[in-house]
């Protein structure tokens, strides 16, 4: 899906990167409507969140997996469409803790239907200021949504700043290996707010719409101003580790060059 005021046809770099989409990767593009709503600046980042109920309607496919587009993928997915049939299937946001069920709306595994998708128009409509598309998500799904596995699917970047890893591990007798655990991740999400957003633009311009001339991502000073403390690794604190920095500084280095290079 796409920005339907974005042309196909003219010399902008949002038509050469949709026509590279189609021509070399084979993508189907689907010109929508983004769907924004006004709010207040703490909020920008969420204010078009929206857009990706929008995959609801597309009936089209048996199937769709919605990733947010602030992130990376490592490995396939493609697992995931070999579930059992489920209306959706999200992942549990295990970093607010699991005593409220509170679904992530990061990876998004669902059935598209009318049906489905009238209920999730309504639920926009009827939303208070403060909620958003997994507010949303949790009202209608929260009780019904087969709950897809954290650890894999959706491995947030914040979890490398952190120092209590149990939220994420779930088992007291794991230690935290960023290693293992970047190794095993399929999906990465960055997120570390209050660090910008990867995707963002030096106009704040939406995700959907990015001024492609001047990209704004998280600059190199804000990202080492943010990166991971080095952790002591020894008794007498002479030793330390620096894995989970090096893991974070090169995925946002990363994210970084390969958007470069796109561009």
């Amino acid at each position: 899906m796409y920005p339907s005021e974005f042309s196909l046809e003219d010399e902008s770099k949002e038509s050469w990167l949709l026509r590279k989409a189609q021509d070399e990767y084979r993508v189907k593009l689907k010109p929508i409507q983004v769907q924004r709503r006004a709010t207040h600046d703490q909020a920008e980042t969420w204010a078009e969140s929206y857009t990706k109920l929008l995959a609801f309607n597309q009936t089209d496919y048996q199937r769709v997996l919605h990733l947010d587009s602030d992130s990376t993928v490592f490995q396939s997915m493609d697992e995931l469409f070999l579930l059992e049939p489920a209306r959706i299937a999200m992942p549990r946001a295990y970093w607010l803790g699991f005593e409220g069920r509170i679904l992530s709306s990061q990876v998004l595994l669902l059935q598209p239907s009318e049906y489905e998708f009238g209920r999730v128009l309504k639920a926009t409509e009827n939303a208070g200021d403060n909620d958003y598309d997994m507010d949303i998500l949790n009202t209608l799904y929260q009780d019904s949504a087969m709950i897809l596995p954290h650890r894999r699917y959706d491995l947030l970047t914040g979890e490398f700043r952190g120092d209590d890893h149990q939220k994420y591990l779930q088992d007291q007798q794991q230690q935290w290996d960023p290693d293992v655990i970047f190794q095993e991740a399929k999906y990465l999400h960055f997120s570390d707010w209050p660090l910008p957003k990867v995707y963002r633009t030096s106009t704040l311009s939406n995700v959907y719409s990015l001024t492609f001339t001047q990209p704004w991502l998280a600059q190199p000073h804000q990202v080492d101003e943010s990166k991971p403390r080095c952790q002591s690794v020894s008794i007498d604190n002479k030793t330390e580790s620096c894995r989970d920095q090096q893991i974070w500084v090169g995925a946002y280095t990363d994210f970084r060059r390969r958007r470069k290079v796109s561009l």
